[in-house]
């Protein structure tokens, strides 16, 4: 029986070619002395019904930061909406 293995190999390069990451960078920026307290905002002024979550948004990134802004985002729009914001643990 003949087989195909597949392999898929990603590097920083590919992040930079699919994404325009700077640097291949896969967690958001590193965090510093000078940003840890820093954070960017989720909605854009001129830009209505508008919202960002992501690794990008807090020094750190990856993925808890990112499901964390994803929450936010929701609470902004159950606000917003006057809908009351409900999530089971």
């Amino acid at each position: 029986m003949d087989y195909i293995e597949v392999v898929d190999v990603a590097t920083p390069l590919t992040a930079v070619r699919y994404t325009g990451v700077k640097e291949g960078a896969y967690e958001g920026f590193m965090p510093a002395k000078e940003n840890m307290m820093k954070s960017l905002d989720m909605q854009l002024p001129k830009l209505k019904n508008f919202y960002m979550a992501g690794q990008w948004l807090f020094p750190g990134g990856g993925l808890p930061p990112s499901a964390q802004t994803g929450k936010w985002v929701v609470q902004l729009i159950c606000k917003k909406e006057r809908v009351k914001f409900v999530y089971d643990k």
